[in-house]
């Protein structure tokens, strides 16, 4: 939808570009073969340095500059690929986008924004369509995408992503909590600028716990059901037990290209699983819970004491469960760990008037009141700092975010992870259903991915 024009209602779905794509592609890349778009994007050039707070001073081009092919006078449309939520006809979040933009207006008489819905995963998601469609026909590219972190490294394979170290300042990059630079950076370069994370952490009634378990062990003493999602779906299962598996050192190997798993340490942690539902400490029900969501329903329609569960679920609900507490996922041996599921900012504008615009754009959406009026609205958290502190009124509950956020990881970003959640959703389930034991498991686990090099 064009925003500064009369709104219009979006006319096509994700599936349908992706069938619209497959059957034009080929008569599409013999019109662009020769095109000047598929030139390899260059770095933007370093704008002022704004500081959190505030927006940039850059000086904007007069309306009658030459700012768009369209030629002089001609407005320059920034083109914006958001997930649903993030629309502006969108209920209660929608609001941020629709304000940010009428603000990006009102600074840059000559711009107007245009934004375009895509799906948040899969097929026809961001991800997928940012690559497609740059191999194909690059002039359809947006300038500005929302997408989820763990998907940048995959999409700078095809060099659409423009590196944003020396865009944004410092101050920006530096209030961010270490597993966000992480989570964008690829090569040495910031490809993306993180703006809301989601993080896994326990949740239980105090009414039946009065001190959450630390260890797996603790597990035993503990009153209520503990659950968390063990049956295969949506790879929830598998990123519960990395946790687990994370947490005694666990890693996939050197090679972010090439995943790897330990599997001594893999069987331990299905041990561990097994073993608990043989003696009744984990119930047999979480063989049926394939989701987060699935485990956060059980909770609360009051089937579980304790269950795993993200922060924005808990954000959403916490208002009306006045005796749910939070505390770090157990794990192996007692080591606090989580991961920061992100989505950010990324810029692929293809010239330059429009890759300072769209810095433009991300900059003021920085601004953090802009990002804790983003944070109250979607309960997603911050991924800065100082907005932490300003987005979380409850103090006790703002420090134990600040504690899980500062010692998180980033949520896996290597090659083949959908295929790593497979085969350790698929050990989960072999184990605990008594088909095999933990260490074939384990193994048939590794051996699988190490088909896939």
């Amino acid at each position: 939808m064009l925003l500064g024009a009369k709104r219009q209602t979006p006319c096509l779905l994700g599936w349908v570009e992706v069938a619209a794509g497959a059957i034009t592609g080929v008569l599409l890349l013999h019109l662009v073969a020769g095109c000047s778009f598929l030139t390899k994007p260059t770095s933007v050039l370093p704008s002022p340095s704004p500081t959190p707070g505030h927006t940039p001073t850059v000086s904007a081009p007069s309306p009658t500059a030459t700012t768009s092919a369209g030629g002089p006078g001609m407005p320059l449309t920034l083109t914006l690929w958001l997930p649903p939520e993030m629309l502006p006809s969108t209920q209660g979040t929608g609001q941020f986008v629709e304000d940010l933009s009428r603000a990006f207006m009102l600074e840059n008489p000559q711009a107007r924004v245009e934004v375009v819905p895509k799906a948040p995963s899969g097929l026809g998601g961001i991800a997928n369509f940012l690559v497609t469609t740059h191999a194909v026909v690059p002039a359809r590219l947006p300038d500005i995408v929302a997408l989820d972190a763990s998907e940048i490294r995959k999409i700078a394979q095809s060099g659409v992503l423009i590196p944003l170290d020396d865009a944004l300042s410092d101050a920006y990059w530096d209030d961010l909590f270490p597993w966000a630079v992480e989570a964008v950076t690829v090569n040495g370069e910031r490809l993306g600028m993180p703006f809301q994370v989601d993080i896994a952490f326990l949740v239980y009634d105090v009414s039946l716990t009065e001190t959450p378990p630390k260890a797996w062990y603790d597990l035993a003493s503990v009153k209520g059901k503990y659950i968390f999602p063990a049956g295969r779906g949506d790879g929830s299962s598998a990123d519960a037990l990395l946790l687990h598996y994370f947490a005694l050192g666990g890693n996939f190997g050197d090679n972010p290209t090439r995943p790897s798993l330990d599997t001594a340490l893999l069987a331990r942690v299905l041990g561990n699983y097994r073993s608990a539902m043989e003696l009744g400490i984990v119930p047999d029900v979480v063989r049926t819970l394939r989701t987060l969501d699935d485990c956060w329903s059980s909770y609360l329609a009051g089937n579980a004491g304790l269950t795993n569960a993200s922060s924005l679920q808990y954000g959403q609900d916490r208002a009306t469960l006045p005796t749910a507490r939070y505390a770090p996922i157990p794990t192996a041996n007692g080591e606090s760990v989580t991961v920061a599921r992100s989505w950010a900012w990324a810029v692929t504008a293809r010239d330059r008037a429009h890759q300072e615009m769209a810095v433009r754009y991300v900059a003021l959406s920085l601004q953090p009141e802009r990002l804790v009026q983003w944070s109250r609205a979607s309960y997603h958290l911050p991924t800065h700092r100082s907005v932490l502190d300003l987005a979380v009124e409850d103090v006790d509950y703002r420090a134990f975010l600040a504690e899980q956020l500062e010692h998180a990881r980033p949520y896996p970003s290597v090659a083949y992870y959908y295929e790593v959640q497979d085969a350790i959703s698929l050990a989960i389930e072999d184990v605990l259903d008594g088909v095999t034991t933990p260490e074939r498991a384990a193994i048939t686990a590794a051996a699988s991915l190490a088909r896939l090099r």
